[in-house]
């Protein structure tokens, strides 16, 4: 009696650590999602306004006022704007999940989530971060070896005079350098997320093999009580 007693004791206190444990990550990965979203929303933000601007100014190419070069490639622009964008909903469905009120433990559904939003977001910001360095794909005009991006070319007038620099050319730069910055910002936020994600799978499988051990000694306890009985 005081085995079992002992047992049930011993077993209560560790289902006790691990909501501890699963509530202290839940929080951690929520508050580190939020983080993500704000960061995926900012990245959108940099790279929104220099976009902007080149949508607004391109068509003064056929006034014979062009600003932009004829090898220009908008593709890294778009890029990190999809990429922030994807990640921006992969944080928000999380985040929304995360705080809806469930009658009913959803600790397996929530390392679930956590997971696939982690990976995808991870992957999603490797591949912009790639696409944005290395420009696949990439096809040059007669006589150009190489392409212009809006951060490569507004910051080429970065150190040129200001009454020769055009308007708004220094904000792009700062603004597409931010941009890339928070993208690989959120790379790194995504591996966090990831091992968030796997730790609270590892403790959730860690205490489901527990149960399992658990009910089988007592489906054990009890047919060695009924043939001592018969």
């Amino acid at each position: 009696m005081s085995s079992g007693s002992s047992t049930a004791e011993s077993s209560d206190m560790q289902e006790s650590a691990f909501l501890k444990r699963s509530r202290a990550i839940h929080l951690g990965r929520l508050s580190l999602s939020f983080l993500i979203l704000t960061g995926a929303i900012a990245t959108i933000a940099c790279e929104a306004v220099p976009f902007r601007h080149y949508t607004s100014t391109a068509k003064w190419a056929s006034a014979g006022l062009a600003l932009w070069p004829l090898n220009f490639d908008l593709r890294p622009t778009i890029a990190a704007m999809s990429c922030g964008c994807v990640i921006a909903v992969l944080n928000l469905i999380y985040v929304v999940i995360a705080l809806l009120p469930s009658p009913h433990s959803r600790i397996r559904v929530l390392n679930t989530c956590a997971s696939t939003s982690a990976i995808a977001g991870f992957i999603t910001a490797l591949i912009g971060l790639l696409f944005i360095i290395y420009l696949p794909s990439s096809a040059y005009p007669s006589g150009f070896t190489e392409n212009e991006t809006l951060y490569s070319w507004t910051c080429k007038w970065k150190n040129t005079s200001s009454t020769t620099t055009p308007l708004h050319f220094s904000r792009d730069c700062h603004n597409t350098r931010a941009g890339f910055a928070l993208l690989c910002f959120l790379l790194g936020l995504e591996i966090v997320m990831g091992v968030g994600a796997a730790l609270g799978s590892y403790f959730q499988r860690d205490v489901s093999r527990r149960r399992e051990q658990e009910f089988q000694l007592e489906k054990l306890e009890i047919a060695t009580k009924q043939v001592y009985q018969n």
